[in-house]
């Protein structure tokens, strides 16, 4: 089983944070490919991965990254702990409780975000 995520922002600026939840990175975890029905994931302990186009995993934290029940997820890069890379990259979210780890994929898309040099 697979959930799907839809990201807010399509860019970043690599190397880019703030303390600031104006400005972190966001998305929304659904149910289905439709992105219809959200799904609740405060119950998950969550890790935010950046997988590049040959599929490895060039960033993964679960260091400020906040899991909410209306299907939100927010993702705070503090200094010294960001991205180091550039151009496309998918996101997956990477989401376990106890006895089930069940991944949010993107469709069409809505996992991909761009990290531009600064």
């Amino acid at each position: 089983m697979v959930l799907y995520l839809k990201l807010d922002q399509k860019t970043w600026g690599q190397l880019d944070y703030t303390d600031s939840a104006t400005y972190d990175l966001s998305g929304t975890v659904y149910d289905e490919n439709t992105f219809t029905n959200a799904r609740d994931i405060s119950g998950f302990t969550g890790t935010f991965r950046l997988i590049n186009q040959e599929g490895e995993t060039v960033f993964s934290s679960t260091q400020n990254l906040t899991l909410n029940n209306d299907g939100t997820f927010l993702m705070k890069f503090g200094n010294g702990a960001t991205p180091h890379a550039h151009g496309l990259h998918k996101v997956r979210l990477r989401l376990e409780v106890s006895g089930s780890r069940i991944t949010a994929v993107g469709v069409n898309g809505s996992d991909e975000l761009f990290l531009e040099y600064d």
